[in-house]
């Protein structure tokens, strides 16, 4: 969602020093979305540490439950999110939040574009953080946005629990995604953020880059080499973008799917084609300079 310079100054400056410092406050440890000093990769890290300390109090067998929640900026009440801005912000700060929150349409959902969104995104499920470490007492728990996970010992336990969430999200408007939301055990392993972890007999956490997002590179750099190849983007651009791609993926175990992604982007480029992509986008630059001068 675009919005005017001065009216995204005004909300930045709202939600960095008022907004956002009152609401994370009550958050736990191990809400790692959006945050200062935390993150995707802080996320992965504690999930690492999660598994490490299952492993030395239960063993290798046990059994984790992902959840994911369907559609969760789509199925955000309007009325839920104001009520929790009021119910940790002063009135007047509450005020401000909900006259910009007015400013979406409908009743239900929200473009996740606008920062104030985002706040409320990682600070919606804070009641529900709190229920599940302090009323369930699920030691090993972690939430990025809309995605959690939970680790036990006990299968049925982990069931209970789901349908316990299942209704809690439900008092505020939100359903679990069918497909995405499983119980599986921690050796055959399971998604999160982006790559796919694993428990191994030995203890030592596999973690590896999604297969799904392996297979989606090497069709992005496939098409970037047929547009350098055609002259519409420079070698440098799209190696600079591989090479960020693989700095992600390097900070998992995938050491041979590097290898090989390696030598399937080197397969890309041969030596004469590479060559003509640098050619034609500096002819195409000469030749836009010289429209210009004309």
């Amino acid at each position: 969602m675009s919005i005017a310079f001065r009216d995204r100054v005004y909300q930045r400056s709202l939600n960095d020093v008022a907004i956002y410092p009152k609401m994370v406050k009550s958050f736990i440890y191990d809400n790692g979305a959006c945050q200062k000093g935390k993150g995707a990769d802080f996320s992965r890290e504690r999930m690492k540490c999660h598994m490490e300390r299952y492993y030395r109090k239960h063993g290798a067998a046990g059994f984790v439950l992902k959840i994911d929640i369907r559609k969760y900026y789509d199925s955000m009440r309007h009325d839920v999110v104001k009520e929790m801005f009021a119910r940790k912000l002063p009135e007047n700060e509450a005020k401000r939040a909900a006259d910009i929150l007015d400013g979406f349409p409908g009743d239900i959902g929200f473009n996740p574009g606008s920062q104030i969104i985002q706040i409320a995104g990682i600070s919606l499920l804070d009641p529900l953080d709190h229920f599940i470490k302090e009323r369930l007492r699920v030691k090993y728990y972690s939430r990025y946005m809309d995605d959690m996970v939970l680790i036990s010992d006990n299968y049925k336990q982990l069931e209970d629990w789901l349908e316990i969430i299942k209704g809690k999200l439900a008092e505020i408007g939100f359903e679990v995604h069918p497909k995405k939301t499983r119980i599986t055990s921690l050796h055959k392993g399971f998604p999160w953020l982006g790559y796919d972890y694993r428990l191994t007999g030995t203890g030592k956490v596999v973690m590896t880059v999604d297969t799904g997002r392996v297979k989606a590179a090497r069709r992005k750099y496939y098409r970037l080499a047929q547009k350098c190849k055609r002259g519409e983007i420079s070698r440098e651009k799209v190696d600079q973008s591989y090479q960020c791609w693989r700095n992600c993926a390097s900070k998992g175990d995938g050491k041979q799917m590097l290898r090989r992604m390696d030598l399937y982007y080197q397969s890309l480029w041969e030596e004469d084609d590479a060559q003509d992509c640098e050619a034609k986008v500096s002819t195409q630059g000469r030749g836009q300079g010289q429209s210009a001068a004309d």
